[in-house]
């Protein structure tokens, strides 16, 4: 035991930072893979800097969740050396026996601030108002009661009182998850400290009280904000709809007016008839959508009739149906019955099939139609109403009894919906076709088999895109993105106004300076303007229910294909509960800009202004403002829809597939999510150079030619996209390698990774980076340029620019079925592609992935990735029937399956294939050395944010010469897995450090004197690879010659690889050689293989008989090749 812990009792930390003991303990921990200070950056800070940090350190495994997980992976590590982790155990004991630490108390605060300011849990507590379903983790020690008292100083009593739902809420969720976290650092302890006796009863009860208690405060205190802002809110709405009620109530004067003039005549009373008739029909279906009412109840024919009264005479505002009121229909009513005047309807016809066509005559406009629904005061999501009645008609006839419901003819839906489709594009209505079939699902539509298989797919594949999204990494991932979208935003409009002053001036001699203040619009409506955020987006959900649904909840899911009301919907609207809420903010931060902006620089005093003149919605000066917002809100978060022209007419073509035939973009295209693709690649095209080419420099954006663009907005972000380019340069300027004279020398670094000062650690940033994804790939270039670094060969900078185009996280695209398809034609085989459709299948277990991750940072041997190749071939000849039976006896397709799962201790438990029965056979990494694992897989979770081990000597000279390590050493390398799995194991412990000592020495490949680094990138490149060729080549054969040594000796000890290797030999054998030799070893007796073989005895038997067939197989393909 080391000196400095007998005598702790009424010790310091300061006081024994003189100890020698102490000081090596504190050189091991700081400069192990925990830490990872190297022994010169320690000496050169000397003692009084390693205690810092011990301190710092031990306060944020107290006060941060993320710390003590990362604590707990490394104390029960076994790949990590024992004296680092016997080194932090005394640490730790020590830290937890002392009576102090001695640096003062700022030095303390300032480390458990900053420690609680950076849990992600605490952060997740005041995000959501303390209903966080996290909570705050971050108190666990009494030594935190200092810092958080000061929060709870500043609350009044009454503040406190209205917190309350907050604290309670919160404390509870606090309270559990500090219970948790006290175990993780009980195990940290246990697993580093010999005979450690651990903290009693009492003392954990303590604990978890005190993180209860503090969680809930500031839980409560974020709750008592937001019910301060929602009552401001509620009380300026409340404001608005007396206004509004009022205003509806004199347009449905004028409405009725109207309607009763037109009817004065025998052929206008006939038009009104026509419109009423599709009013009832309008009421019929909201009616069923919204109360699942059978339209064939009595009650509801004589609810028909009164319609009719309700709406051609005045009265009191009554509720028709759910979401439609008396003067709204009234005011419906009249408007369609002019548009539908101008349009010339005819008796019986669809008015969405006349309105189209007539707008495609030029016979009326978006203009015409939009003075006629602003005189009767109201939106276009209520027009747009009327256009449901096409499929109330569409599914009943009218005959003397009354309605006779029947079924839509599927043609008849089709129809319907590609006429709405056109007119919301246009701008008339807001129901897309997606929200138009839930409608049209109350009615029902004719089915054949087919129709219900397809069905059926659509519903499963519906089901796996909402499991995609569902990880908190995907969220984390796309607050990462849209946080910095924000940034972004702020260069876009300084940019943007410059350029519009500068042609204001121009044209006019007048500087606008007050436009600049649009540069904080964005930042604004996320921090001291987001209660009025808050008021619009309400007043958007009161004022236009519709089509704020769409945009806020049902556009989340705009990749699937089933209703927001099916259970499959409902499902995926729950596990993506938390990506729907952080996308619903960010949203709601663009609506608000859009609207600030629009309404600043149309010379009123921004949204502030407009509301406190108690204006809304509908008071907008122009309604296409609203569209605007609407268009920057969902451009944004990357899920615009797409015009049949833009981009020529692409985008808009493989969404509508995707919805169509299920698993036919998502599967085999491998595109799950072919909005946020197109979005995707137009951000690339609006922020980097490749629009000039794409358009040229007069027409760069007819590529993307979104008609809510405007020209001074697409340069200004081509001149942000420049700054971004330059920020990226700067970043990968940090990962060159210099030598000792300053040279570079290469990237430590893939260009979507980044290693951050000195740490072991890499960081895999593709997920979080997004469409920035595309500067880093530039900046890479440019720097490799400017540092005469090797630069990509055409075919490599060909496959990054479609990685980046697609998208490096899980929401690209990925051609992987495509390629397994030709393979399984290839082989004859069903295998490639049931291994392909185990990946599909897989992503329905996405929802656990966020234990897993849990799981393997408690437990690292959790995090290891599992060896999926079938470690047995099969036993004689192997046959498929079809795709399932493929799917399911093939070993290596259920290791993919089931990859997603955690992973137990247990034979009940164990998924994967395993050697042992409890654990997963793991797979090694031959060329980054040790097993394949997730580093710190929590924080992939809580940041979205892959970690990595830092690249070796290999890895760096591979990463600098532009190679991929997946096609060095590739997975079919070596057909046997039995042998595979040796040879990874194998190359894992050897392969860097035979390759550090080949590049030490001159290369023998060239005079004696010349060293690796000083021939050209290319001959690297070439020599990198033929020097892992011959490594993997020399360990393959060592252990060949292990295993034939071994089968002669005890065969059943080399069952797996005997069996192995008959399979192989079988899949091989030429037409009747294997008949022959079956012949010859079983004396005439045994034509076929599979009876020879199933006639053994025992299993030494079968595989001797195996062996015998192999060998008689050789010599026959001898005696032919001669």
């Amino acid at each position: 035991m080391a000196s400095y812990l007998d005598n702790l009792s009424g010790s310091t930390i300061e006081d024994l930072k003189d100890n020698k003991d102490f000081q090596k303990d504190l050189v091991r921990f700081l400069s192990s893979e925990r830490i990872n200070y190297s022994i010169d950056e320690l000496r050169e800070g000397g003692v009084d800097f390693m205690v810092d940090e011990y301190v710092e350190h031990m306060r944020g495994q107290d006060a941060n969740e993320v710390t003590a997980l990362r604590d707990l992976s490394f104390a029960k590590d076994t790949t990590t050396r024992e004296q680092d982790r016997l080194a932090f155990g005394r640490l730790m004991e020590t830290w937890d026996k002392v009576d102090g630490v001695g640096t003062g108390f700022l030095k303390g605060a300032g480390d458990y601030g900053e420690a609680i300011i950076t849990s992600p849990a605490t952060l997740a507590s005041v995000f959501t108002g303390g209903y966080s379903k996290f909570g705050a983790m971050a108190a666990t020690k009494a030594t935190q009661l200092a810092t958080r008292a000061a929060v709870k100083r500043i609350m009044s009593k009454e503040f406190a009182v209205q917190a309350g739902k907050g604290f309670a809420t919160t404390a509870v969720v606090e309270g559990g998850l500090t219970a948790g976290q006290v175990e993780i650092q009980e195990s940290a302890r246990e697993n580093t400290i010999e005979n450690y006796e651990g903290m009693s009863a009492g003392e954990k009860a303590f604990t978890i009280g005190l993180g209860a208690g503090f969680g809930g405060t500031i839980g409560g205190f974020s709750r008592g904000l937001s019910i301060k802002q929602a009552d401001q809110v509620a009380e300026n709405l409340m404001t608005q709809s007396a206004t509004i009620a009022s205003n509806k109530q004199a347009t449905a004067k004028i409405a009725v007016k109207k309607l009763s003039k037109v009817g004065s005549t025998s052929q206008g009373r006939k038009k009104v008839n026509n419109i009423l008739n599709k009013m009832n029909g309008l009421v019929d279906i909201l009616a069923q959508r919204d109360v699942k009412k059978n339209p064939l109840d009595p009650k509801k024919v004589a609810e028909g009739l009164d319609i009719k009264k309700n709406i051609l005479t005045e009265g009191p505002n009554i509720n028709v149906t759910t979401g439609l009121s008396r003067h709204t229909l009234q005011a419906i009513t009249a408007a369609a019955l002019e548009v539908a005047d101008v349009i010339k309807l005819k008796d019986g016809e669809r008015i969405s099939t006349a309105l189209a066509q007539a707008m495609d005559d030029e016979i009326i406009n978006t203009k015409i139609i939009d003075k006629i629904i602003n005189d009767y005061g109201l939106t276009r999501e209520e027009f747009g109403y009327v256009f449901l009645s096409d499929l109330s008609e569409a599914g009943r006839t009218l005959g003397a009894a009354g309605q006779i419901a029947r079924k839509i003819k599927k043609s008849d839906l089709s129809e319907i919906l590609d006429k709405i489709e056109v007119l919301s594009d246009r701008g008339v209505g807001v129901y897309n076709d997606r929200l138009a079939k839930e409608v049209s699902a109350t009615v029902g539509v004719e089915k054949g088999s087919f129709g219900t298989a397809i069905e059926a797919l659509r519903i499963a594949d519906s089901a796996r895109i909402a499991f995609m999204t569902s990880q908190l990494g995907t969220t984390a991932a796309n607050t990462m993105f849209s946080t910095a979208r924000i940034g972004i935003d702020v260069v876009d409009e300084i940019f943007r106004q410059t350029l519009r002053t500068g042609y204001t001036f121009a044209t006019t001699g007048k500087i606008p300076i007050s436009n600049f203040r649009t540069v904080t619009s964005g930042l604004r409506s996320m921090s001291w303007n987001k209660q009025d955020a808050l008021l619009i987006k309400e007043m958007y959900k009161r004022d236009f229910p519709e089509e704020y649904q769409k945009i806020f909840y049902d556009i989340n899911r705009a990749e699937v294909s089933v209703g927001s009301d099916t259970t499959v919907g409902k499902i995926g609207s729950f596990v993506n509960i938390l990506n729907s809420a952080v996308d619903s903010r960010f949203k709601q931060a663009a609506f608000y800009a859009s609207l600030d902006r629009q309404l600043i620089e149309s010379g009123e005093d921004g949204l502030r202004g407009f509301l406190s003149k108690n204006n809304s919605l509908l008071d907008l000066p122009d309604q296409a403002m609203r569209d605007k917002a609407v268009y920057d809100s969902l451009d944004f978060v990357f899920q615009k829809g797409y015009k049949k022209d833009d981009a020529l007419g692409i985008p808009r073509a493989v969404i509508n597939l995707h919805k169509k035939a299920p698993f036919v973009v998502s599967g085999f295209f491998g595109m799950p999510f072919p909005r946020y693709v197109a979005n995707h690649i137009e951000f690339i095209n609006d922020y980097t150079p490749i629009a000039f080419v794409t358009g040229g420099r007069k027409n760069f954006d007819k590529i993307y030619a979104g008609t809510l663009k405007d020209p001074t907005e697409r340069i200004a972000r081509q001149m942000t996209g420049i700054s971004l380019i330059s920020g990226a340069v700067y970043a990968r300027a940090s990962q060159v390698e210099f030598d000792e004279d300053g040279k570079a020398i290469g990237m430590k670094t893939a260009f979507s990774d980044m290693q951050f000062g000195e740490e072991d650690q890499t960081k895999k940033l593709g997920r979080v980076a997004g469409a920035l994804a595309a500067h880093q790939l530039l900046g890479d270039l440019i720097v490799r340029y400017h540092y005469d670094l090797p630069m990509p060969k055409n075919s490599e900078t060909i496959r990054n620019v479609l990685d980046v185009a697609g998208g490096l996280g899980n929401m690209g695209f990925d051609q992987g079925l495509v390629s397994d398809t030709r393979k399984a034609f290839d082989e004859a085989s069903f295998k490639p592609i049931a291994r392909r459709m185990a990946d599909v299948i897989a992503t329905f277990t996405y929802p656990l992935t966020p234990l897993k991750d849990l799981q393997g940072q408690i437990n690292p041997e959790a995090s290891y990735v599992p060896y999926t190749r079938d470690l047995m071939l099969g036993d004689g000849v192997q046959k498929e029937h079809n795709l399932l039976y493929a799917m399911f006896t093939d070993t290596e397709s259920i290791n993919r399956l089931v990859r997603f799962l955690p992973e137990f201790d247990t034979e009940l438990m164990q998924y994967t294939q395993s050697l042992d029965g409890r654990k997963s056979t793991v797979l090694y990494d031959p060329i980054g050395g040790g097993p394949v694992r997730a580093r710190d897989p929590i924080t992939k979770q809580l940041l979205g944010i892959e970690s990595k081990k830092a690249p070796n000597t290999l890895q760096k000279n591979i990463n600098n010469l532009n190679l991929r390590e997946f096609l060095l050493y590739r997975k079919s390398q070596i057909r046997n897995p039995s042998l595979d799995i040796l040879v990874r194991f194998g190359l894992s412990k050897t392969l860097n450090s035979n390759f550090e000592d080949y590049i030490s020495k001159p290369l023998k490949e060239y005079d004696s004197t010349v060293m690796f680094n000083e021939i050209s990138s290319d001959e690297q490149a070439m020599l990198i690879k033929k020097f892992i060729n011959r490594q993997v080549k020399a360990t393959e054969t060592r252990i060949e010659m292990y295993f034939e040594e071994l089968s002669n000796i005890s065969p059943r000890s080399a069952a797996s690889y005997i069996r192995n290797v008959f399979h192989l030999e079988m899949q091989q054998a030429k037409p009747g050689v294997t008949e022959r030799s079956v012949n010859h070893a079983s004396s005439g007796k045994f034509n076929s293989v599979d009876d020879y073989i199933n006639d053994s005895e025992n299993i030494t038997e079968e595989l001797e008989r195996k062996q015998q067939i192999i060998q008689l197989n050789t010599l026959q393909e001898q005696k032919i090749n001669m």
